[in-house]
C-alpha cells in the first residue's frame, strides 16, 4: 500500500509526498501541500491500486495518446477520430512542447496546465504547427481572388477562395470542445491505469451563449431562394427541405437508398464510400412533392450511383458554395445548407407536429435536441399573453393605450368618457 509523509524540497517548501513500492519499482510523487489534499490523493491511488492490482504506470504523454488514438480507431467513427486526434496533437505539439517542455509524463499534468491552455488558446497565443503553411495558402488564395477558376481541379484546391480568412483565435465553443476531448482522454487513461487523478476535474468551461432558436428560413426567404434556382439546384435543395436530410446525407445518397415501392428514403451507412450517418440509421417517408422530385431525378439521372451528383456524375461536394451563391443572388441573408434542415423541423412544428415525431424524422437520439424547435410554436404563449388585453383600452383621440383604473368605478365617478 502507498503511504504519505512530509518532505522538504530544495526550495525549502514543505510538501506531502506519496510513496509506493520499493527498489527500482518505487514511485514517489508530490501529493499536495496539505495533509488533507494528500490524503485524498492517497485514497484515489489506493482505489486504483485495488482495482488493477498494480500502481498506475509511468508513461510518456505521447505514447498514451498514441494508444488512445488506436483505441478510438476501433471504437469510434473516422470523423470522430480525426477531431479527437487533432485536438490532442494540438495540445501536445502547440502547448506542452513550447511552453512546458519538461512535462513529458502523463502524471505530471496538473489542473494549472489546463487553465493555462484555456487562457492561451482563447487569446490566440497557441499556434498550430501547420499554421504558417495555412497562412501562406490563405495569402495565395487571396492573391488569386477574382481570378476565374474553371477546372474542377482548381475548384477542389481553391474551393474556399475568399470564403473566410484563417483565424488564429478560436471561439469559446471550440475551446470547450477541446477541453471536453482532454477530459474524455483523461478518464480513459484512468480506466487503463495510466492515471489515478483526472487533472481536468474542476476546470470551468468558458461561457457560451445558449442558442435559443434554430436558424431556419422563413416562407418568403424560401420562395426567393427557389425563384433563382436552376432545375438541378431546385431539386437538391427542395429535397433537403422536404426530408430534413443533412448535407452529408444528401451528398452520399445513392439510388439503393430510394424505395419508390415503399415510398421511403433510407439513411444508412456506406462502407464502400467510407461514410456513415452522424446518428443512427433511419427511414424518411416520401411526401408527394419529394416523390415527384426523386422520380424526375431518376428519369434524368446523370449517375447510376449518386442521386444528386455534380454535372460529371460524381459526388457533389460544393453544395455549400452553391447555396450561398443562391442566397446572394436572391438577396436574402447568407445562410448554410443546414438551415434547410432547420426549416424542415421549424415549419413542421409551426404546423402543429409534435416534437417526438419531428425528432424521429430528423434522426435525433435525444428529445432534448429537438426541444430547440419548441420555441417556434408560440400559439399557446400568445393565448396566455392575450389575457392581458382587458387591461388596456384604446383612447378615442388616438393618443395611445391607457391603463384602466385599478379600482372598481363608483357612481360618483360618472359615466366613462
Amino acid at each position: 500500500m502507498a503511504t504519505i509523509h512530509k518532505r522538504r524540497l530544495r526550495s525549502g517548501e514543505v510538501v506531502w509526498e506519496l510513496t509506493h513500492g520499493t527498489g527500482h519499482e518505487r514511485q514517489r510523487l508530490v501529493a499536495g501541500r496539505t495533509r488533507e489534499e494528500a490524503q485524498e490523493v492517497l485514497k484515489q491511488f489506493n482505489l486504483q491500486l485495488a482495482l488493477h492490482g498494480k500502481a498506475p504506470t509511468l508513461d510518456a504523454i505521447t505514447a498514451v495518446v498514441g494508444e488512445y488514438t488506436a483505441y478510438l480507431t476501433v471504437n469510434r467513427r473516422a470523423s470522430t477520430v480525426k477531431r479527437y486526434d487533432h485536438a490532442l496533437r494540438n495540445f501536445l505539439n502547440s502547448f506542452l512542447s513550447p511552453f512546458h517542455p519538461d512535462t513529458v509524463q502523463l502524471r505530471q499534468l496538473r489542473p494549472a496546465h489546463l487553465e493555462e491552455y484555456k487562457r492561451r488558446r482563447i487569446s490566440g497565443e497557441i499556434v498550430r504547427p501547420d499554421e504558417p503553411d495555412r497562412l501562406l495558402k490563405d495569402e495565395t488564395l487571396r492573391a488569386l481572388r477574382g481570378a476565374k477558376i474553371t477546372s474542377h481541379h482548381d475548384k477542389a484546391k481553391f474551393g474556399f477562395l475568399g470564403r473566410k480568412p484563417v483565424k488564429l483565435q478560436v471561439t469559446a465553443r471550440t475551446v470547450n470542445y477541446e477541453l471536453q476531448v482532454l477530459d474524455t482522454f483523461f478518464r480513459w487513461a484512468i480506466r487503463r491505469n495510466y492515471l489515478f487523478l483526472n487533472p481536468s476535474t474542476g476546470i470551468e468551461r468558458l461561457r457560451v451563449p445558449k442558442r435559443a432558436l434554430p436558424k431556419f428560413m422563413t416562407t418568403e426567404e424560401l420562395k426567393a431562394l427557389f425563384a433563382v434556382c436552376n432545375e438541378a439546384e431546385r431539386r437538391v435543395f427542395a429535397a433537403i427541405l422536404l426530408s430534413g436530410m443533412r448535407k452529408g446525407e444528401v451528398e452520399h445518397l445513392t439510388w439503393s437508398d430510394i424505395s419508390f415501392e415503399l415510398g421511403v428514403v433510407f439513411i444508412q451507412a456506406k462502407p464502400h464510400l467510407h461514410w456513415q450517418p452522424k446518428t443512427d440509421e433511419r427511414i424518411i417517408p416520401m411526401s408527394p412533392p419529394l416523390r415527384q422530385i426523386l422520380e424526375a431525378q431518376h428519369r434524368d439521372r446523370l449517375s447510376e450511383t449518386f442521386v444528386f451528383p455534380n454535372s460529371e456524375g460524381h459526388r457533389d461536394t460544393h453544395l455549400l458554395e452553391k447555396f450561398r451563391r443562391l442566397c446572394r443572388k436572391a438577396g436574402i441573408r447568407n445562410s448554410t445548407v443546414h438551415a434547410l434542415r432547420h426549416s424542415f423541423g421549424a415549419h413542421l412544428r409551426m404546423a402543429g407536429v409534435n416534437l417526438a415525431d419531428i425528432g424521429d424524422l430528423l434522426g435525433h437520439r435525444d428529445l432534448a435536441t429537438t426541444q430547440i424547435y419548441a420555441k417556434v410554436q408560440q400559439e399557446h404563449l400568445r393565448q396566455m399573453v392575450s389575457k392581458l388585453t382587458p387591461l388596456i383600452t384604446e383612447v378615442a383621440d388616438n393618443s395611445g393605450p391607457r391603463l384602466l383604473p385599478d379600482r372598481t368605478p363608483t357612481p360618483a365617478d360618472g359615466k366613462p368618457e
